[in-house]
């Protein structure tokens, strides 16, 4: 047998990772980040406690790590670029992904949904995640100032929460809920 290549160890290193990773999502998920182990996530994740720490320093780190990049799956997703002066055709592309990430995915989205709404985690996720948010805050407020809303902020975080609820129905009853229909009124109205 011939010893593993530079690129075998690399690829067992990010499988590995992805896998401490998921397993930390549905630790924190369903047994709250507080109560939360590296212990119970290194088991989830069939690996020593030891060897998690040669890729993450702490829960933590871990936590951090996954809502960034989450995050930054959505950003891409979106193809949205910070401080991106948004179209009309990239809005209405935001809307769509924005929404058929949870249709797409919708265990996923609910074990990270359930991590958002952890008390302790938000302090965590709002201080990690504000710098990153607010070009694409700002890329949306300045999208709608264009639409002569007279509040551009306000309709911003409006269209945010309409998205955020859209997202928690197709995730609560993904068979039943008008999830074409519900983008278009959102289109309707904002694009």
């Amino acid at each position: 047998m011939a010893p593993r290549t530079t690129k075998q160890f690399e690829e067992i290193r990010t499988e590995r990772r992805a896998q401490i990773l998921d397993a930390a999502l549905h630790v924190f998920a369903e047994e709250g980040y507080h109560t939360a182990s590296v212990s119970k996530i290194a088991k989830r994740a069939s690996i020593s406690k030891g060897l998690m720490y040669n890729y993450f320093t702490s829960k933590e780190e871990l936590l951090k790590t996954i809502v960034l990049e989450i995050f930054e799956e959505v950003m891409e997703g979106m193809d949205m670029k910070p401080g991106e002066v948004l179209t009309k055709e990239k809005f209405i592309h935001t809307v769509h992904f924005g929404i058929d990430i949870a249709v797409n995915n919708p265990h996923r989205w609910k074990l990270y949904v359930s991590l958002t709404f952890q008390p302790d985690v938000m302090p965590v996720i709002m201080a990690e995640m504000m710098p990153h948010i607010q070009p694409y805050m700002k890329s949306l407020s300045e999208y709608f100032g264009k639409k002569n809303y007279d509040d551009p902020i306000a309709m911003m975080r409006i269209y945010s929460a309409m998205v955020d609820g859209i997202q928690m129905h197709c995730i609560l009853d993904p068979e039943n809920f008008p999830v074409q229909k519900a983008k278009q009124l959102i289109i309707d109205q904002f694009a």
